[in-house]
């Protein structure tokens, strides 16, 4: 199974702190770190400019892979994404993981931006048709609804042949079964039970299917929100107040989810504990992701194990226990 680590923000934890953690991750054995794009009131969560973290990164670590979860296309010309892109994938030596997403964490950024919510959809193919010609045509020619371009060289070209990995964001029956055909991986929302991450892949796997497209090489990122202490008891107890506060005051689309798919059980914490998050001691860790493994396709986990509401030690503790005490039991 291969680890990836979603990056947030922590309490106290300042930029360079957290890439002291990114450093430290490669280090623990983790194969990818994956940054987010928020605007705003969210920078908090990390980060506004994500491709400059990714190329500082790319300068201070060898082994670990680097990828975006994700670039909201719609909000970015998608030349200046391509050419970002290609860099960030040129310093880092072929470690570039690019992440795409059509939608940001609420309407406000789409708004100052002047990329309306009603547009994203076009918008986001027109992108991605445009950044692939960017990568493998000599010369890039576009006439769409929403990008006009005329015949343009444009550089520099990604070290990675024919370009870096694309994943997507996919969260309706829709984006899942376009990304399928695209053969993008996607990731599996953590904010799910297991039935309904079931039928997302079964759904996903469906049309990748019938799209003619060979398996091999290709696997789903599945999220999980881990908290990992000495004792099960100290973790959710630990993490009951924060977990709650980050959903009710740090994430507008996580709450607007979970209440749209569970009610009243999406806001009751022994709920999500039970049946979303991870939050325990090792062992504890080890039998719910064997559980998973049993019951989804398990290959690469997204484990999010920073959250802005958590002292950035206690965040790092948990990485680590979480590192040496439960990633050995899959590799």
């Amino acid at each position: 199974m291969k680890f990836g680590i979603f990056i947030m923000g922590t309490q106290c934890g300042t930029y360079l702190d957290i890439l002291d953690q990114m450093e430290y991750a490669e280090e623990l054995g983790f194969d990818a770190v994956w940054l987010a794009e928020r605007y705003f009131q969210h920078s908090p969560l990390l980060w506004p400019s994500p491709l400059t973290i990714a190329g500082f990164l790319a300068a201070r670590t060898k082994r670990i892979r680097i990828g975006l979860a994700a670039r909201i296309l719609p909000l970015h010309h998608p030349l200046h994404v391509a050419e970002d892109v290609a860099t960030v994938d040129i310093l880092s030596q072929g470690r570039f993981n690019f992440g795409v997403t059509r939608a940001g964490l609420d309407e406000l950024f789409h708004q100052v931006f002047q990329a309306p919510l009603e547009e994203t959809r076009d918008r986001f193919k027109e992108a991605l048709d445009i950044i692939f010609q960017a990568w493998t045509q000599p010369k890039v020619s576009y006439q769409g609804k929403y990008y006009q371009i005329p015949e343009v060289t444009v550089l520099p070209k990604p070290f990675q042949k024919p370009h870096p990995p694309v994943f997507m964001v996919a969260n309706t029956p829709e984006s899942i079964q376009f990304a399928a055909q695209r053969k993008y991986p996607i990731f599996i929302n953590g904010a799910q039970r297991i039935q309904e991450m079931q039928y997302n892949q079964q759904l996903y796997w469906k049309a990748f299917d019938e799209a003619g497209h060979d398996r091999s090489g290709v696997y789903l990122l599945v999220n999980r929100f881990i908290y990992v202490a000495d004792t099960t008891a100290r973790a959710r107890d630990e993490m009951e107040k924060p977990f709650m506060t980050f959903i009710d005051e740090k994430a507008p689309d996580l709450k607007q989810f979970l209440i749209r798919k569970y009610g009243e059980k999406g806001l009751d914490f022994d709920f999500l504990a039970d049946n979303i998050c991870i939050f325990g001691d090792p062992t504890y860790c080890v039998n719910r992701l064997k559980e998973l493994q049993e019951k989804i396709d398990l290959c690469y986990l997204l484990c999010t194990l920073n959250f802005i509401t958590v002292d950035h030690q206690r965040c790092v503790k948990s990485m680590e226990r979480f590192a040496r005490e439960v990633m050995p039991h899959f590799q």
